[in-house]
């Protein structure tokens, strides 16, 4: 019987779990910084166990790396060099959704060296994204075609049905990491021309765009999309952009979220007695004794801060989720954006009925002998009411079915690898389909 470590019981854990142990009879070890959450996930299951675990624990790593054929790695992107190391030394596979860091691309040497394959990006976005786009390119390729454009997007969001809130947002996945990653640095290619935009500008740096059978959604840069070019066998001289969909609005309201410095997560504070209004008065430079009208100032003083009015949609948005309260913070000690993400988790969580919606979409512009084409693929999945959500089956799934194909010898790769091989994303895209993860595709001639 395999075995598989899975670190971190976090919002999309749950599938992953379910799959190895009721759909692969696997056994399967949990882990969390807190057991109860771990067991949870288990469920009782006898081919689960829950283990307490932080990432200062090495030797506790070791010992349960040692005794697993493959190690999930579903915890914060900065912790996953420890596990990597682990995983070298006891010569074993590893599988993660996060983003190949340049410290996790060193270790590729080694992992040819000790013979393991360590696979990242193997998620919904990315994952899925880049996995659809490049079945799409090598589909073209075959065809004799040459691309000249590649745009795709990918978003989680609210169901269209239960987009209920002034955000147009709900989590799905990790709060702090849904601002943590807004905030990194971007680039992408428009005929063949870099345009970088800086992590301090990544909210000035949106437009509106139309999915056909979908719907509007506005849209930025997605990380630096050029580093994809040598997996997707591209020229430099193309147009190439990654974009995260949002509803409109979004955008606007999260820089100046930022101008506030509420997407601070360095500076940790004690909160301890202070009303969320006394709060947002430190961040805009205003000390005043607390009166019986004192948020109503903060709230005008804010507005005149970031030069709105006081019945804008952005300060009518704070004012929803009680960022002008005289009630004191739930937190007593953290940074900004712990206080942010506290208050946006009391009011945009998902109802136990309420759905998510996960959209991957491209668009390929490819030229052929005879004819030009834009040709798209897209795909809509929705959570079930009362049970796993859109986007945590579009994550853990796709690193479940390839960490499966690893044990069964199935994929041959080793190093630092993404799944744009095509051993890895024919697999894992057509086992998706069985879980109603399709892309209708389409193609228009130009």
């Amino acid at each position: 019987m395999k075995k598989i470590a899975i670190l971190g019981a976090g919002f999309v854990t749950k599938p992953a779990v379910d799959y190895f142990i009721d759909r692969c009879g696997y056994e399967v070890i949990v882990t969390s910084l807190k057991k109860s959450e771990a067991e949870k996930i288990v469920g009782g299951r006898t081919a689960g166990k829950a283990i307490a675990w932080t990432i200062d624990q090495r030797d506790l790593l070791d010992s349960f790396v040692s005794e697993v054929d493959l190690v999930m790695s579903m915890i914060p992107p900065s912790m996953h060099i420890p596990v990597a190391k682990s995983c070298l030394k006891h010569r074993k596979n590893m599988v993660t959704t996060s983003y190949i860091s340049p410290r996790m691309d060193d270790l590729s040497g080694q992992c040819h060296a000790h013979d393991i394959l360590i696979l990242n990006e193997i998620g919904e976005d990315p994952g899925l994204d880049n996995m659809a786009a490049k079945q799409m390119i090598d589909l073209v390729k075959a065809e004799g075609g040459e691309i000249t454009s590649l745009t795709s997007y990918g978003a989680g969001l609210p169901a269209f049905e239960h987009n209920n809130n002034p955000f147009g947002y709900k989590f799905s996945w990790s709060p702090k990491g849904v601002l943590l990653a807004a905030q990194a640095p971007a680039a992408y290619l428009k005929n063949g021309k870099k345009v970088e935009v800086v992590a301090g500008d990544l909210f000035d740096h949106h437009w509106l765009v139309d999915l056909e059978g979908v719907g509007t959604f506005e849209t930025y840069p997605n990380r630096d999309c050029t580093q994809y070019l040598k997996c997707f066998e591209l020229g430099d001289d193309i147009s190439l952009f990654r974009g995260i969909l949002r509803f409109p609005g979004w955008c606007n309201t999260m820089r100046s979220m930022a101008d506030l410095d509420l997407l601070d997560a360095a500076d940790e504070k004690d909160f301890e007695g202070k009303t969320y209004a006394q709060f947002i008065a430190s961040l805009i430079g205003e000390i005043e004794e607390i009166g019986k009208k004192y948020s109503e100032t903060i709230l005008s003083k804010t507005a005149n801060f970031l030069k709105v009015k006081a019945n804008s949609d952005l300060i009518n948005k704070m004012q929803w989720l009680g960022l002008f309260d005289s009630r004191e913070i739930a937190i007593a000690k953290g940074t900004n954006a712990d206080v942010l993400v506290d208050l946006m988790m009391s009011k945009m969580s998902y109802g136990e009925l309420e759905k998510d919606m996960v959209i991957v979409h491209a668009e390929i512009v490819a030229e052929f002998s005879n004819r030009r084409e834009k040709r798209i693929s897209t795909m809509l999945v929705k959570g079930e009411p009362g049970g796993d959500s859109a986007m945590s089956r579009a994550v853990s799934l796709p690193a479940a079915i390839a960490s499966t194909l690893i044990l069964e010898g199935k994929i041959k790769a080793k190093g630092i690898q993404r799944p744009t091989l095509p051993e890895i994303y024919q697999p894992v895209l057509k086992e998706m389909e069985a879980f109603g993860y399709n892309f209708v595709h389409n193609t228009i001639k130009l």
